[in-house]
Formats: C-alpha cells, sequence, structure tokens
C-alpha cells in the first residue's frame, strides 16, 4: 500500500495528478523551465513578456498543462498591458480530449465492410482444416489400394510372395504327383533312387 501511495504522490505536480511517471517527469521540466523564464523576464517589461510568449508557443517549450497554465498567465499579463487578443498566438493544444469512435468517419459501406473481413478470416482458418480432413482421406485411400493391390508394393509384398510361393509349390507337387502316376502306369521306376544316387556320390 505504501509504495502504491509514493507513486500516486510522486506523480503529483504543481497541482496536477498525472496518470504516469513520464508525464509527471514532463511536468517537472515544464516546472523547471517557468522558474527559469520567471528569472530572467522582468514583468515589467510586456515586449520582454510578448518575445517569451511567442518563442515558448513557437519553439512548443511546453507540454503539459503546468506549461500552458504559465502560457494562459503570461497570457492575461499581456492582454492587461494593451496588447489585443489579434497580436497575440493562440496557445496550442495538442492533445484531443474527446474519444472518437472510428466507425464515425466511416460511411455505411466502409462499416459493412469489417463484416466481409470477418468472413474472410473465418474461411481463411476453415480452409486449412478442410484440405488436412482432404489429405487425410486421400491418404487412407493410398494405403487401402496399396493393400489390396494385386501389384508388388511395400505393403503386401510378404504376402503377395507367400500366395505365390505356395501356388507354385501345389502346382509342383500336382505335376509330381502325374508324372508318379504315368510312370507306373508305364513301368518305369521311381526317380527317387536316382536323385539318391546322386546324393551318395
Amino acid at each position: 500500500m505504501a509504495s502504491i501511495d509514493n507513486n500516486e504522490k510522486s506523480n503529483i505536480v504543481g497541482g496536477y495528478e498525472f496518470l504516469s511517471e513520464t508525464d509527471a517527469n514532463k511536468a517537472n521540466m515544464d516546472l523547471s523551465k517557468i522558474k527559469l523564464l520567471e528569472s530572467r523576464v522582468k514583468v515589467s517589461r510586456p515586449k520582454d513578456m510578448l518575445a517569451v510568449y511567442q518563442k515558448a508557443i513557437e519553439n512548443k517549450i511546453f507540454k503539459t498543462p503546468i506549461g500552458w497554465r504559465y502560457l494562459i498567465d503570461l497570457r492575461e499579463k499581456l492582454l492587461e498591458n494593451g496588447f489585443s487578443e489579434e497580436e497575440l498566438i493562440p496557445i496550442p493544444v495538442e492533445v484531443s480530449f474527446t474519444r472518437h469512435s472510428a466507425f464515425e468517419n466511416l460511411t455505411v459501406k466502409q462499416r459493412i465492410k469489417p463484416e466481409k473481413e470477418k468472413e474472410k478470416l473465418e474461411f481463411k482458418r476453415i480452409f486449412p482444416i478442410v484440405l488436412d480432413v482432404v489429405l487425410v482421406i486421400l491418404v487412407i485411400l493410398m494405403f487401402i489400394i496399396a493393400a489390396t493391390s494385386e501389384n508388388d508394393n511395400i505393403i503386401n509384398y510378404k504376402r503377395n510372395v507367400t500366395n505365390r510361393y505356395s501356388t507354385w509349390d501345389e502346382e509342383l507337387k500336382e505335376r509330381e504327383k502325374a508324372v508318379r502316376e504315368a510312370e507306373k502306369k508305364l513301368g518305369i521306376e521311381s526317380s527317387e533312387g536316382y536323385h539318391e544316387d546322386i546324393g551318395d556320390e
């Protein structure tokens, strides 16, 4: 609590409470400039006051209400000393005190435009998701096609090779059986003995 109170007190300069420490520092700078000017300018000389007033405005010396208040005081003294409003430069206030809505200066067409941009943003957000889903479906279809394909590929090569081998094995056994039956009918000796003889050698 104490630190918050200290911060609030440190932002008070010349009776003004500033929102930030930076603004309070600017106000302190304005105060020091005012003290310097008051020590050098003689109030009895209106021409000196006019010169200070004009230079302060032209060079934008003051940045805070403290400086502006000093300029107002100078202006009032100059008016009291016979200067007219036309002779004095108006004090510029470079801060807007009214908050303007961005929509105030827009036409009806421009006001509707942000909704279209919102639709575009929504489309840009949804489109990649839809695209991802489509790509995932395509990848799944590719795997299904590859798995069920008759051609050998990385997914089904083992199954296809095994199927071919078993088919060849069955065909070979059937042929061997047919050859043996033909040998029996013709009275030819079995070739098993021949193979055994070759193996013995």
